[in-house]
């Protein structure tokens, strides 16, 4: 049985809109969770779309939940509660609410797909 004001759906990658969003160098893919999930959950792929130019700046979110799945290529980031990680292609990574973070390198084809709890939240410039 489905619940009032849900559904089912397919989010096909054939002919998907990528749009400019947070970050100008990355393209960002909606998976249509946010819309299922009345902006509980936010699902998007996010890729590279220039070579990297160095740090990106140090940040944190203010939200309950962030898990980054790496899909292609690989990345150094800086999490204030690790330190600094390469992660590859098949690595996942939680940042925990309001850790200060930092994507320092990235290679070409990077992409991931990023979950937010919620969709919708602040994310506030920080200092290392």
């Amino acid at each position: 049985m489905t619940k009032k004001g849900t559904s089912s759906f397919v989010s096909r990658a054939q002919g998907a809109q990528w749009i400019k969003g947070l970050r100008s160098y990355f393209s960002y893919r909606d998976l249509g969770i946010k819309k299922a999930t009345d902006g509980k959950i936010l699902a998007q792929v996010i890729r590279a779309e220039q070579q990297c130019e160095g740090p990106m700046g140090c940040h944190s979110h203010k939200l309950d939940f962030q898990m980054v799945y790496m899909l292609k290529g690989w990345a150094k980031i800086y999490l204030e509660d690790i330190g600094e990680i390469r992660v590859d292609a098949g690595d996942i990574w939680y940042q925990a609410p309001e850790v200060k973070h930092e994507l320092l390198e990235y290679s070409d084809d990077w992409e991931v797909i990023e979950i937010t709890l919620p969709a919708d939240f602040v994310t506030k410039s920080e200092k290392r």
